[in-house]
């Protein structure tokens, strides 16, 4: 009977294994829109490989191993030659990845819950978290997607060290992975107290866990010693305490656009959470507590940085669920009648998102730019645009972000900008940006994100996947 059950318990994961893959790799490139973080951290990796340096100029917002990752998987797939022939493999190839490692994110979840709770448990999490809309966030190239599958091996590695042979060994895996997810984006701190507690919990000896968590601290410790190596330690002070301390939006209207977005996952999520609170599960808190308390105190908070908690949330979700189902006098029916469902209303919203193409006016801009910028013209655009135009095409008088003329004069006197929604939004950032966007229009390029009604469900994350609904091509000449 147990080897029975347990076959099913990997039936059914392997079917949720596979409709993840479908989630996150159908149409990668079509959906969602190319955002702006992404073309900078594809601008890193681009120059990573030109150069052989981590650090881009003299801004140090975030460490260094997320863009060393992105290079090699770059150079792999022969970056930047491959995309002459193809440009929507520039952001093709690296999406995959995304998705491949959104699939991984959700084994690592099922594994996590079952050595913690319970297999039945654990199979409603990866469901939650492999199939519902709100994941449609691990599609996009960040810095929070390429370290989730590093924070989720470190909190596995740390578990299964407990009843091990080769506790020691584990736990400076988890250590070590630790720090690469901090090493890659150092909001990952917020992680530390949920690693080092199940450390400890392993351990049981203050002095092992002092040498053993060592890896948290000494691997991202490289960042701040690459900058005193260069001389740039204070500008490395400088720019971590302005990249926490920006303005944006606060925890609750980002848990407010999360609702919007997908109601179903972040409110099991939070219940869920809820829930754990009261039940003391020490796990849960620990995990999801930290961040929450750090985004509440620091300024600085989008949607798509609770990709780091969103494993825990569906692991609560998936808590509170399998609990009600135990108060039932027999749980095996409404387990597997509540596994279908979540099965079903994820592929059915997440298909009704993923099947949508709102990248084309994107690529549109970028060939228009391409076939139609001069030597003596200096091309002004985000970095979803300037990395390809310059690295790939070889386009000279490419600046990496039009921010740029607030501080420095354009090295030609002819202007093309791209203006894209991102843009028009920061026109108010300085009077130079206000006069291009006066800049004659030449052609206009939009998808047709209006035909869906950005009010009803799934179709809100519309609203947050608008940076190719009207893009401009804007010159001070006539073309």
């Amino acid at each position: 009977m147990l080897i029975q059950i347990k076959k099913q318990h990997h039936t059914l994961l392997l079917v949720i294994l596979v409709l993840s893959a479908y989630v996150h790799l159908w149409n990668p490139v079509g959906f969602p829109d190319i955002f702006f973080d992404e073309g900078i951290y594809m601008r890193r990796a681009i120059n990573v490989l030109e150069t052989g340096n981590p650090q881009e100029g003299y801004f140090y917002d975030h460490p260094y191993f997320g863009q060393l990752i992105l290079a090699g998987i770059l150079k792999i797939a022969g970056f930047p030659d491959v995309v002459q022939h193809d440009l929507e493999l520039s952001y093709l190839i690296p999406r995959v990845v995304m998705g491949l490692l959104a699939v991984l994110d959700t084994f690592l979840v099922y594994k996590i819950t079952s050595k913690k709770f319970t297999k039945s448990t654990a199979i409603l999490a990866a469901a939650i978290f492999g199939l519902l809309p709100m994941t449609w966030f691990l599609r996009r190239i960040l810095l929070d997607t390429i370290l989730l599958p590093f924070l989720l091996s470190s909190i596995l590695l740390a578990l299964y060290s407990k009843d091990s042979k080769n506790q020691n060994l584990l736990l400076v895996a988890s250590a070590s992975l630790l720090g690469m997810a901090i090493f890659t984006k150092i909001t990952a701190v917020t992680m530390i107290p949920i690693v080092a507690y199940l450390m400890y919990d392993a351990l049981k000896s203050k002095e092992k866990f002092g040498v053993l968590i060592i890896p948290v601290f000494a691997i991202p410790g490289i960042w701040p010693a690459w900058a005193t190596i260069n001389n740039h330690l204070e500008f490395w002070i400088r720019d971590v305490f302005w990249q926490a301390g920006r303005g944006s939006w606060d925890l609750p209207v980002s848990v407010g656009y999360l609702l919007e977005m997908d109601p179903i996952f972040t409110s099991f999520g939070f219940a869920g959470v809820a829930y754990a609170a009261y039940r003391r599960k020490i796990f849960i808190i620990l995990w999801i507590g930290p961040f929450l308390l750090f985004v509440s105190f620091v300024g600085f908070l989008q949607y798509f940085h609770f990709i780091m908690i969103m494993p825990v949330m569906a692991v609560a979700a998936a808590y509170i669920i399998q609990s009600m189902i135990y108060r039932t006098r027999t749980n095996k029916i409404p387990f597997y009648a509540t596994a279908t469902a979540i099965v079903i209303v994820g592929l059915v919203f997440s298909s009704a998102l993923i099947h949508l193409d709102i990248t084309e006016s994107q690529f549109a801009a970028i060939q228009y730019a391409n076939e139609n910028l001069k030597q003596d013209t200096t091309l002004l655009a985000g970095p979803v645009y300037t990395w390809i135009l310059d690295g790939v095409y070889g386009h000279q008088n490419v600046l990496p972000d039009y921010s740029l003329i607030l501080f420095e004069d354009p090295p030609t006197r002819k202007h093309m900008m791209i203006a894209d929604p991102h843009f028009v939004l920061d026109t108010n950032r300085g009077e130079r940006l206000e006069q291009i966007n006066e800049y004659e229009e030449q052609i206009i390029f939009s998808n047709l994100l209006t035909k869906w009604n950005a009010e009803e469900f799934p179709y809100q994350s519309l609203k947050f996947t608008s940076e190719g609904t009207i893009i401009s091509i804007k010159t001070n000449y006539q073309n």
